[in-house]
């Protein structure tokens, strides 16, 4: 199924223009989607005609129909159009890619998709990706560990790739009370990448604390529900909140209130929710890899490079828990100086790149 396509009956054979390809819902409140977005309202508010192509939400797994009806619009669009095309969905192309590449295309990657995954799905992205993406004319990245990887692991040509980190938008601040307990907060959809079932293991023997999880709960149902047992049998409900998705105001309202930031995802294609963070000057406790520390830098953050549930338990005992470490950690957040580009700056920078 095709969601979104408004224009197709529209389409001009014969005069270029550039293209937005991506699948789902651009609401979605993830980074992905929120850059995306932040691009696209840039583009209309200055005039700028981007076409989007909204593809089923079925991608990187598109049934037959989904390719056919792809295959269809590419059908309709100038050969010497640019189409800008989201990792999710071009990954999911890998079939059609000979026609596909006869196109001006710009692949937008956060991360390649073989490091979602484990095992033998795993390993056929990492097949298709090495065999693809030497194919493509042009990258758009969101870090420099990204484009790294490109080089290293793909072979792909430096001037290929060009950087352009998400824009941040400046949540408003809202003053709280503090209380006894510690609050925690930490975002992102509820799949298994996100890790929340090892926080929750983490933090089960803890106590005077409120852990607020913001993220789809739909995305992995099996995973949330793992979750949510995990919680009413270790008697933890009045510890951990799930809020779903929510809106600008109560998420700004909720970093407001929090304490200290914490993530435990296995991967992050750049960290936008950690970056929010830093932005509010909260203290931060994340899983290393690279591009994080690109993203934060060092001063306020605190860094654990195993997931062991006995290690992160001591580092968050220690350091958060502890007044005199914490306050510590919070006059070091202030003095963390990594400037973020805003949503406007980004998009005007992707738009020059492509």
């Amino acid at each position: 199924m095709l969601h979104g396509h408004h224009m197709k009956k529209r389409l001009i054979k014969n005069k270029p223009d550039i293209y937005f390809v991506y699948p789902g819902d651009i609401n979605a409140k993830t980074g992905g989607y929120i850059y995306e977005k932040n691009i696209l309202v840039y583009a209309k508010q200055n005039n700028i005609n981007i076409k989007k192509i909204v593809l089923s939400e079925n991608f990187p797994f598109p049934t037959k129909q989904d390719i056919k009806n792809f295959i269809k619009i590419l059908d309709n669009i100038h050969p010497d159009s640019k189409i800008i095309i989201d990792g999710l969905a071009l990954e999911g192309m890998f079939s059609i890619f000979k026609k596909l590449l006869s196109y001006n295309v710009i692949a937008l990657i956060h991360h390649p998709l073989y490091l979602e995954f484990k095992g033998q799905r795993l390993k056929k992205f990492l097949k298709l990706e090495k065999e693809n993406f030497k194919k493509i004319n042009k990258f758009i990245v969101t870090s420099k560990n990204t484009k790294d990887l490109l080089i290293d692991k793909f072979k792909i040509k430096k001037n290929k790739i060009s950087i352009v980190e998400p824009g941040i938008k400046r949540l408003k601040k809202y003053n709280y009370n503090k209380n006894t307990k510690i609050h925690l907060l930490t975002c992102g959809s509820i799949i298994k990448r996100k890790n929340y079932l090892f926080l929750l293991k983490v933090l089960k023997p803890l106590d005077n604390y409120i852990l607020d999880i913001v993220g789809d709960k739909t995305r992995d149902l099996n995973y949330y529900k793992n979750l949510k047992n995990f919680v009413i049998t270790n008697s933890m409900k009045s510890k951990i909140i799930f809020h779903g998705s929510i809106t600008d105001k109560k998420l700004a309202k909720l970093y407001s209130k929090t304490d200290c930031y914490i993530s435990v995802s296995r991967y992050e294609g750049f960290g936008m929710s950690l970056a929010n963070a830093l932005i509010v000057k909260k203290p931060i406790i994340t899983y290393y890899t690279q591009t994080i520390l690109n993203t934060l830098g060092v001063k306020g953050i605190i860094y654990f490079k195993k997931f062991e549930v006995a290690e992160l338990r001591n580092i968050i005992n220690k350091k958060i828990f502890n007044k005199y470490n914490f306050k510590k950690l919070n006059t070091s957040i202030s003095k963390n100086k990594r400037y973020l580009l805003n949503p406007e700056e980004s998009a005007k920078k992707f738009i020059k790149s492509i």
